[in-house]
């Protein structure tokens, strides 16, 4: 999965295993269809229209 924005919406239901090249999740994370989500440090946070945000571990690979 490539980003293009800073913090995109999901278009529809993804299921994410890395974000870009250099971040990779402990596990398989759900991005449910119309929610932002980014990474940070140590997490991918996935922010629901509601203003829920859900974090997922991960680390960084270079």
């Amino acid at each position: 999965m490539e980003l293009t924005e800073h913090r995109p919406v999901a278009p529809r239901m993804l299921l994410a295993r890395r974000i870009e090249r250099w971040f990779v999740l402990e596990r398989p994370v759900f991005i449910p269809a119309g929610c932002r989500f980014w990474t940070e440090r140590d997490a991918l946070v996935v922010e629901h229209p509601t203003g829920e945000r859900r974090r997922y571990a991960g680390f960084v690979c270079r």
